[in-house]
């Protein structure tokens, strides 16, 4: 994955209180995570290790455990594992990402239909995008608010049902 910086940003004003550094990130090839990334607990209900992932191509749904968007690049490398800091996932946060078909949201007209669409983030490419397009399920947790035609940007919320807030069982 080659790394793009902040592909998704927080709209609000941050506390650095809530951004929770030393985030177990497992031992990999290389940095896994870039700042800006979108993550989800690698852990399944019966090993909890606390290590995170990145979200993948379709994550965004009740089915992952969204762990907070990276505010730093991960330290790991090949046989050490190493660590992030992400700003965690509160309820009210409105981040931003580009759509993945700027002509989705290119006006504002456009825009005023997916409000309170329920969408996935896309990997696609080395970039994360919201899929827009995606269908509208309750499974979803990326729900579409807002955003700027100029720019194809959509702004988002991530329904806390699929956080680490409000955690499930996985397997």
């Amino acid at each position: 994955m080659a790394f793009a910086q902040n592909n998704i940003v927080i709209l609000n004003e941050t506390d650095p209180r809530f951004a929770l550094a030393g985030v177990l990130v497992a031992a990999a090839s290389g940095p896994t995570i870039a700042a800006g990334t979108p993550t989800k607990s690698a852990d399944v209900a019966t090993a909890a290790t606390g290590a995170v992932v990145p979200m993948v191509d379709g994550d965004g749904t009740i089915a992952q455990n969204f762990t907070g968007i990276a505010k730093s690049d991960s330290t790991e490398v090949a046989a050490t594992a190493g660590s992030v800091t992400l700003w965690l996932p509160l309820p009210g946060y409105v981040y931003a990402a580009k759509a993945l078909t700027a002509a989705d949201v290119n006006t504002a007209a456009k825009l005023l239909v997916f409000f309170r669409k329920k969408v996935v983030f896309d990997l696609t490419s080395s970039k994360w995008t919201v899929d827009a397009s995606a269908n509208d399920a309750l499974v979803n947790c990326v729900t579409i608010i807002g955003g700027d035609p100029n720019t194809s940007t959509v702004y988002f919320t991530y329904k806390n049902a699929g956080t680490m807030l409000d955690q499930h069982q996985t397997s």
